[in-house]
């Protein structure tokens, strides 16, 4: 092997031992990511802008314990359902991982609810309540899943109708056409009668209402950096939220 031959082998050898850690880190960090929150910005025909955090494989719950910032397994947090202005609880049935709340106080106008079992959630109708069953309790119960009523803005690809033309940021726990769990909010005061026409235009199947207004405060865990970023316009009833909905990692 002449001394030319020689130098272009080392060179080669030595390009490949350099380059070795940052093939390496490469690979690690493609495996961070898939442990952080996929979000996307979007912008519908009407103008409105969008933001869509994926829940991918992550587990969805609930709580009625304020969700802890410092708790690094919660990629994402925000309130659920509604609160009774006279008692500042939980405004209909509720059932928080198996322990039920309010059975005999279900809420007759939402004609909405969601099923969380195993971190995974079905979006369905309950005729103003009527569905809400002592049967369906109990298979709920029993599966020490979790439920909570709300406004059905979409059942299986059709959107409800609307009275209300009131304008408030929105924000909703959404199926996908192909199944895929998210949670979009808008960026602009908008009608929920706007919402439900770009959640559609989005390919969303089926959608439940978050409380918004004054109960809007949320937060998540920006992707980039894990700093808390803070979501919500109006936040004046914080301190008086008294449930939440989140991405988490893992169940205890």
């Amino acid at each position: 092997m002449t001394r030319q031959k020689r130098l272009s082998v080392i060179s080669v050898l030595l390009l490949i031992i350099l380059t070795f850690p940052f093939l390496i880190s490469a690979f690690k960090t493609e495996k961070i990511t898939d442990n952080d929150l996929k979000i996307e910005h979007k912008k519908t025909k009407s103008g409105y802008n969008y933001t869509i955090f994926y829940k991918n494989n992550f587990k969805l719950d609930v709580s009625l314990t304020r969700p802890e910032k410092t708790d690094n397994t919660i990629l994402l947090c925000l309130p659920g359902a509604y609160t009774d202005l006279q008692t500042y609880m939980v405004d209909g049935l509720y059932i928080d991982n198996g322990k039920v709340l309010n059975k005999n106080k279900i809420n007759h106008s939402l004609g909405g609810a969601i099923k969380i079992i195993d971190g995974e959630c079905v979006i369905f109708p309950t005729n103003k309540g009527k569905l809400l069953t002592d049967s369906l309790i109990n298979f709920v119960v029993a599966k020490k899943g979790s439920l909570f009523q709300q406004i059905q803005m979409i059942e299986k690809g059709v959107g409800a109708k609307y009275k209300d033309v009131k304008l408030f940021q929105r924000r909703a726990i959404v199926k996908f056409k192909d199944n895929k769990t998210a949670v979009i909010e808008c960026y602009e005061n908008i009608t929920l009668s706007v919402f439900t026409t770009d959640l559609l235009e989005l390919g969303v199947a089926d959608a439940i209402y978050t409380d918004m207004g004054a109960w809007d405060e949320g937060w998540y865990r920006n992707p980039s950096d894990k700093k808390i970023i803070t979501i919500g316009r109006m936040k004046t009833q914080t301190d008086k939220q008294c449930n939440w909905v989140v991405f988490k990692t893992k169940y205890y």
